[in-house]
């Protein structure tokens, strides 16, 4: 199959803010571009996005990405103005340092830098500590009075880095994680006609905080099947040994085996690998001792239904230079399409 994903997408995916719980920016460009190749499309009570396309079987496949990124909430303005925060979902604060950040007002974005204490007035104790996050502000370059004007307890900020491709094929951008599954989504959503399954395309909210809307998703679709579109910790750098590395950039689409919130069937993670075979889908298996994705909530829903996540590779996960492969998301697109297309019909579980 030749592949011909808009990547145009993937890039004003990555610029719309959208942390845990305030995904709406994201959900009403997605909704917009691909409603019309629904045959029906509705926003639930959580704020999840569910897309269906009518298959030729009775057989149900659940498709899920999340659409939330990590960012910052903010908690407190101080007398000169500079705005404390929380960080929402799991940042290392030392990625924060230096960066830049867009707070989102109900008057628009601010553009803010995160600063703390400069190096050349710190003390000999300061050096011996790690910089955490109440350490950390977000200068606006605004007066005080001006800063209370135009924001409050509860704005929240999002990593400000614009999409770059570089390198042999690379991709760096803040919220990559998950951005990249939501486009690999959206475009299967539009490329499928005449699916072998009835496909819930289901973009969900908040997995960054506990998997919160693949719960109630999975909850309200009768999946037989469900696979979760999602990025993965990559380790294949310097300082990392090779039997840490989880899952290489440019090793194709991760096969999630194990990871700490799910074990796959082995029905099912035996047809997906034989599916990359027959087609030359570049894989490797995914084994992650920590971490997890919404495959952690689809899979105990109800009775139970047989999950797989396919990870797409990711330097630098959680920080404003997550870097993919874009062999790696038409790896991920290619295997989620023909399993939606024509079925996995060796599944009998």
């Amino acid at each position: 199959m030749e592949l011909k994903l808009d990547f145009s997408i993937l890039k004003t995916l990555t610029e719309l803010p959208g942390i845990s719980g305030r995904e709406t920016a994201v959900r009403n460009y997605l909704k917009e571009q691909l409603a019309p190749y629904a045959d029906s499309a509705h926003t639930d009570a959580m704020g999840n996005l569910i897309l269906f396309k009518k298959g030729s079987s009775d057989k149900n496949l659940l498709l899920c990405a999340h659409m939330d990124e990590v960012g910052l909430m903010i908690h407190h303005i101080d007398e000169r103005g500079f705005l404390r925060f929380v960080t929402v979902g799991g940042i290392d604060p030392r990625t924060l340092l230096a960066q830049r950040v867009r707070v989102q007002t109900k008057s628009g974005a601010l553009l803010g830098v995160i600063g703390t204490k400069p190096a050349h007035i710190t003390t000999e104790q300061d050096r011996a500590k790690a910089v955490g996050v109440k350490e950390l502000f977000i200068d606006l370059g605004l007066p005080a009075a001006e800063v209370r004007r135009r924001v409050e307890p509860g704005d929240f900020a999002v990593l400000d880095r614009p999409y770059e491709e570089f390198g042999d094929g690379m991709i760096c951008s803040k919220a990559l994680d998950n951005r990249a599954g939501v486009f690999v989504l959206a475009e299967l959503v539009r490329a499928l006609k005449d699916p072998f399954y009835n496909v819930y395309a289901v973009f969900t909210v908040q997995e960054e905080v506990g998997l919160r809307g693949a719960v109630t998703a999975a909850f309200g679709v009768e999946a037989d099947v469900a696979l979760c579109l999602d990025t993965t910790g990559a380790a294949d750098i310097p300082g990392c040994a090779p039997q840490d590395y989880i899952c290489s950039l440019g090793g194709g689409v991760g096969i999630t085996a194990l990871d700490a919130r799910t074990i796959t069937h082995p029905v099912l993670f035996e047809l997906l690998k034989k599916c990359c075979d027959e087609h030359q889908i570049r894989r490797q298996i995914r084994i992650a001792p920590r971490g997890g994705n919404d495959a952690g909530a689809v899979h105990l829903s109800k009775t139970g239904v047989p999950t797989c996540g396919l990870s797409i590779p990711t330097r630098n996960i959680h920080s404003n230079v997550e870097i993919v492969s874009r062999q790696d998301v038409e790896s991920t697109f290619l295997l989620a399409y023909l399993a939606a297309k024509n079925g996995l019909n060796d599944i009998n579980l």
